[in-house]
C-alpha cells in the first residue's frame, strides 16, 4: 500500500511545519501534496522541504479533487493542516484496508487541550462517529483511490463537502472507525469560544441534512482552510 497524504492550507504557516514533519515521520515513504489555497504567508516555503506544494485558487473541495487526481496512492489520506497522525497510521490502515469490504475510513479525535470541555467534546465526536458512522475533515479520512473516483470525489464546496462524500462513498464499501486517534488543534475553539465554535458546527449539520448545499452555507460562514 502507497499512501498519499492530501493536507488543504490557507495562511497555516504556524502549524504547517509540524504537521508535516510528523506525517514524515509516522508516514514515510508515502507521499505528501500540500493544496495550498495560495497563502499571503509562508505556508508554501515551510512545506516545499516535506511535500509537492499545489498553488490553487478554488474551493477546498475542488483543491482536494486536484491534488487527488495527480496523486499516486493506492490509498488517498485527508489532512487537515493542524492535526496530527498517530505514530502507526499507516499501519492501522493497511491493517483496516485487508478487510475487502471496506474502502476506507477515519480516525478517533483528541484535541491538543488539556481541558475538560476539550474532552468531553472529542468524546462526543467519537461516540457519534461510532454510532453513525460519521466522520469530519479533522478525523483524517482515508479511502482507497479508485474508489474516491468512482464516487466523483469531493462537491466543489468551501464547507461540509467532507460530511457530503461519506454518503456516496458508502455505496461503495464500509467506512471504518480505527482505534488511534488523530490530535487537532483547539486554536478555533480557544479563539473564538468553545460554545460559538460547537453551535455553528452542529448548525451547520443540521442545514446539511435539511439538504443546504456548501455554496449557501458559504455565504454566511467562511471556514479556515
Amino acid at each position: 500500500m502507497k499512501l498519499s497524504v492530501i493536507v488543504p492550507t490557507l495562511n497555516e504557516e504556524a502549524v504547517i511545519a509540524q504537521t508535516l514533519c510528523r506525517a514524515v515521520e509516522a508516514l514515510t515513504p508515502h507521499e505528501l501534496i500540500v493544496a495550498d489555497g495560495c497563502s499571503a504567508d509562508h505556508t508554501a516555503d515551510l512545506a516545499r522541504p516535506y511535500a509537492t506544494v499545489l498553488a490553487l485558487s478554488m474551493t477546498r473541495g475542488a483543491a482536494l479533487n486536484h491534488a487527488a487526481a495527480i496523486a499516486t496512492g493506492d490509498v488517498l489520506l485527508f489532512l487537515h493542516a493542524d492535526t496530527m497522525v498517530p505514530m502507526g497510521a499507516a499501519a492501522a490502515i493497511a491493517g483496516a484496508l485487508q478487510d475487502v469490504h471496506v474502502i476506507g475510513g477515519a480516525f478517533r479525535l483528541r484535541f491538543d487541550h488539556p481541558g475538560r470541555l476539550a474532552a468531553l467534546l472529542a468524546r462526543h465526536v467519537n461516540l457519534r462517529s461510532s454510532l453513525s458512522n460519521t466522520f469530519f475533515g479533522d478525523q483524517a479520512l482515508f479511502v482507497r483511490r479508485e474508489v474516491f473516483a468512482r464516487a466523483g470525489g469531493f462537491k466543489d464546496w468551501n464547507v461540509m463537502e467532507d460530511k457530503e462524500i461519506l454518503e456516496r462513498l458508502r455505496r461503495h464499501g464500509r467506512l471504518v472507525l480505527l482505534d488511534e486517534a488523530v490530535v487537532t488543534s483547539a486554536r478555533r475553539h480557544r479563539r473564538n469560544g468553545w460554545v460559538k465554535t460547537i453551535g455553528t458546527v452542529w448548525i451547520m449539520t443540521l442545514l446539511h441534512s435539511l439538504g443546504v448545499s456548501g455554496h449557501a452555507m458559504n455565504r454566511w460562514y467562511k471556514p479556515e482552510r
